[in-house]
């Protein structure tokens, strides 16, 4: 046991961590933030449109069109807003001009998406074109900084303006960059979009299953415990896929369908993520209504608010729960059964799936009654799920407590 522990240590967890802090990754990461305020601002809509009230269907008819014109214009063009993030993000890390580097990016990707016409189709700008938008945006940037680090561009002298000057320098790699992607889809006649779907099909269907997420939440949540940001790690190849998922069930529900996708972005409020991962709020609620040392008592006073707003490294790093192995067992099981049981409690649609998104600071119980589309099945499963939290976590959290307690009293004697 002592030979795995060091290797994941020494071995695994560094792999991982630098990993997540190659270039792709970090652009991965930062570029798909700025879909949040899009996504929220539609799923406001949706939830307005779809509220499960006794009439309110009937009351909302005359505004559905209205409402549901917010909802499309979110999602509809979700692709071309990942692909603006991405190509800024990438611009900024190839250390070449961003609105020049986003503007390519974005053509590039468009230029992608045309159809059997050769012609742009708008239904193909939603979350259809996500990984497209992904994979383009990369691609294009490594092509126009590859052109200017080796100073294939066309200079001006320098009494020419700057505007001018740097449009003639953006010149020759955007038709490279351009060029490259044309020959593919038109001269070619390769559906781009098809090809990378196929080509991230097996990480989709992985991550839609029960066993593969939760595969990915043990590897999340072992890599906390050696002091590793486990969401940023697999948050960044994870994230674009349960964001997939989320718009996939919004454009269902907007067609009058039923969501497909168990696991979208926002299911890991139902076990994961409550008071911040590994269900740290089950622990401060053992703090404030079970310690005994003044440690612990202070530490629930401390930690209480972050954690009621989903930020849990008050506690992950105050209590400890990086590198303490007391912890360790309840910190990884509880989220992984939770998260298992929440998996089968929505394919039987005992809960409603995820149709909508919401700050991830919003609090337990109005997050889950929020992003269900107004189920008040899924903040009463909230609420035992952390009642199950706080009895597995309190046998483990006694000993800490009781060690403390003995610490304070030996100290003070």
């Amino acid at each position: 046991m002592k030979v795995i522990t060091n290797w994941f240590q020494n071995s695994f967890s560094p792999a991982l961590a630098k990993l997540s802090n190659m270039k792709y990754m970090l652009a991965l990461r930062d570029g798909m933030i700025i879909t949040v305020p899009f996504t929220i601002f539609g799923s406001i809509f949706m939830i307005l449109a779809n509220l499960p009230i006794p009439g309110w269907t009937q009351l909302v008819a005359p505004f559905q069109a209205r409402l549901q014109s917010a909802v499309s214009i979110a999602f509809g063009i979700l692709a071309v807003i990942v692909a603006i993030g991405m190509s800024h993000e990438m611009a900024k890390l190839n250390k070449i001009d961003t609105l020049t580097g986003t503007a390519i990016g974005v053509s590039a990707f468009l230029l992608c998406m045309l159809n059997n016409k050769f012609q742009i189709d708008p239904s193909t700008l939603g979350s259809d074109g996500m990984f497209t938008a992904i994979i383009v945006s990369i691609i294009s940037s490594e092509i126009v900084a590859f052109f200017i680090r080796k100073h294939i561009v066309i200079t001006l002298p320098d009494s020419v303006p700057p505007a001018v000057a740097s449009s003639f320098v953006a010149l020759i790699p955007a038709c490279a960059s351009l060029g490259f992607f044309w020959i593919i889809r038109v001269l070619f006649n390769i559906k781009i979009n098809a090809v990378i779907q196929a080509i991230f099909s097996p990480l989709v269907g992985g991550l839609n299953s029960f066993w593969g997420v939760e595969f990915a939440l043990f590897l999340t949540l072992i890599l906390w415990t050696v002091g590793i940001h486990g969401n940023n790690v697999l948050g960044a190849v994870a994230s674009p896929v349960y964001t997939y998922f989320l718009m996939s069930n919004i454009k269902d529900v907007s067609k009058g369908i039923a969501p497909t996708h168990i696991t979208a972005d926002g299911f890991l409020d139902f076990g994961m993520n409550i008071g911040g991962t590994g269900a740290i709020l089950a622990l401060v609620i053992c703090c404030l209504l079970f310690a005994k040392s003044k440690r612990y008592k202070q530490l629930a006073k401390l930690g209480a608010i972050p954690s009621i707003f989903e930020i849990s490294e008050p506690i992950m790093f105050g209590f400890p729960v990086v590198l303490n192995p007391t912890l360790s067992i309840p910190f990884i099981i509880i989220p992984m059964v939770l998260q298992g049981i929440t998996y089968f409690l929505m394919k039987a649609h005992i809960i409603g799936m995820v149709i909508a998104q919401v700050p991830w600071t919003t609090p337990i119980f109005i997050n889950g009654y929020l992003i269900t589309g107004g189920d008040w099945r899924a903040p009463v499963w909230q609420l035992i799920e952390l009642i199950i939290a706080v009895a597995v976590y309190l046998p483990f959290f006694k000993v800490l407590d009781r060690s403390a307690y003995k610490q304070e009293h030996v100290t003070n004697d």
